[in-house]
């Protein structure tokens, strides 16, 4: 699929999302992040994808948004065009890749901006319409039918009549027939937003290749509290972390963005940095290397012996809203 495809998409997207009342974060069109865009409304935060092609889209560009989405109580979403094995992604149907649901940027539109979700997933097996199964077993009374009685209409047998009402879903052929038969619109629009995306445990992903200087800082937010990392390799920030364990939460966090070489997009990246985490409501922070490093003017910035001086994960709290309060006076 062509780069103007893509692009194409990209601006479609932006559009409905503004159009509709969403405010974005959004990356450079030509980003190779895992992500393209963190739009939210209200209580509703979804990161966005655009893969035109979704065999493109990776194991390891599915991990790290999936820990991305998680850390930032986000809904991922892919969307795409076509694959390998579709010519096209219709419009209403819903594929999974690696866990995370994708849609065309047709049922994208539809779902945002006329409140129609999918109702057609494809899993194992084909295709399959999601139901109402309490409106499907009070139809069937309300017609006086038996499981039998249905089956035979349907033309299958009792037992898939009992499964649709407690666990399965048919086939969009079927399903056409029960609401045709039932005179009831049992299918019901697929949430994709609450859809519970699969974990995958990757212990040495987040820390494989980290430069020295990154393992250094790595070792201090810990040594703060920070037990919980992820540093990425596909997207605008260097990491996150969380004052978290398995017997505590504080609700303390951390966006990351490191600059050991003076990277010639640095301020692009801590300004995007930071307009992710003001979205979020998360903490932002620039770690750099010492004072001599250019530092940017819209992103808290430490050098490593502040953060050496501190003692808890509160000490860079503290020092992160006095020096965000500094930046908003500025």
């Amino acid at each position: 699929m062509s780069k103007s495809n893509r692009l194409a998409i990209l601006s479609d997207v932006e559009h409905i999302l503004h159009t509709n009342g969403y405010t974005i974060a959004q990356l450079s069109p030509g980003s190779k992040a895992c992500f393209d865009i963190i739009a939210k409304k209200r209580d509703q935060l979804m990161i966005i994808k655009v893969e035109p092609y979704i065999d493109n889209f990776n194991r390891d560009i599915s991990f790290e948004l999936k820990n991305i989405a998680s850390f930032l109580n986000a809904s991922p979403l892919i969307i795409g065009e076509r694959g390998r094995r579709f010519s096209e992604i219709d419009d209403g149907l819903v594929l999974l890749r690696y866990g995370i649901p994708v849609v065309s940027s047709e049922t994208f539109t539809n779902l945002v901006s006329h409140g129609v979700p999918p109702i057609v997933y494809c899993s194992k097996g084909g295709y399959f319409v999601q139901i109402n199964r309490k409106l499907l077993r009070q139809a069937r009374l309300d017609k006086n039918l038996s499981y039998a009685d249905l089956a035979h209409l349907v033309g299958v047998s009792r037992r898939t009549i009992y499964e649709y009402e407690h666990s399965i879903n048919p086939t969009p052929t079927t399903a056409a027939k029960l609401e045709e038969i039932l005179d009831s619109p049992i299918a019901q629009g697929i949430k994709i937003f609450n859809i519970d995306i699969e974990k995958e445990e990757r212990p040495q992903y987040s820390t494989e290749n980290l430069s020295s200087f990154k393992e250094e800082i790595s070792a201090i937010l810990e040594e703060l509290g920070f037990f919980t990392q992820f540093w990425t390799r596909q997207s605008p920030f260097d990491a996150f972390g969380e004052q978290k364990n398995l017997d505590f939460h504080s609700g303390m966090n951390v966006l990351v963005c490191v600059d050991e070489i003076q990277q010639k997009n640095i301020i692009e990246r801590a300004i995007l940095t930071q307009d992710i985490a003001s979205l979020t409501k998360r903490r932002a922070v620039m770690i750099v290397e010492d004072s001599d490093s250019p530092l940017t003017q819209n992103i808290p910035t430490f050098t490593v012996d502040e953060l050496n001086q501190m003692k808890k994960a509160f000490d860079l709290v503290k020092n992160w809203v006095k020096k965000y309060a500094d930046i908003k006076e500025s």
